[in-house]
């Protein structure tokens, strides 16, 4: 398990390395890592009616209550936002 583990943080370290060079590279002011692509696709999901429950196994929580703290802090609008002035300099 200790080795699952470890190998779950180095590709998470890897998945946030590329996100970053890859922000960089299309101009995004802020960092990409794999924490916000998470949220992405969590809010996604859940403004696109997808069951808290396929989110919180898709994330990997291990309760629906983490999941839905999680998306508690996630403003729909403020995501639409940012997608917009990113596809706007793409």
């Amino acid at each position: 398990m200790r080795d699952e583990k470890r190998l779950y943080h180095n590709a998470e370290a890897r998945i946030s390395y590329h996100l970053r060079k890859l922000g960089v590279k299309i101009g995004i002011k802020g960092k990409l890592t794999l924490y916000v692509a998470r949220h992405s696709w969590a809010t996604a999901a859940r403004d696109n009616q997808i069951p808290i429950s396929v989110i919180s196994e898709a994330l990997g929580h291990h309760s629906e209550i983490t999941t839905q703290i999680y998306l508690r802090f996630i403003k729909s609008s403020e995501v639409d936002d940012a997608n917009a002035k990113i596809l706007a300099v793409l």
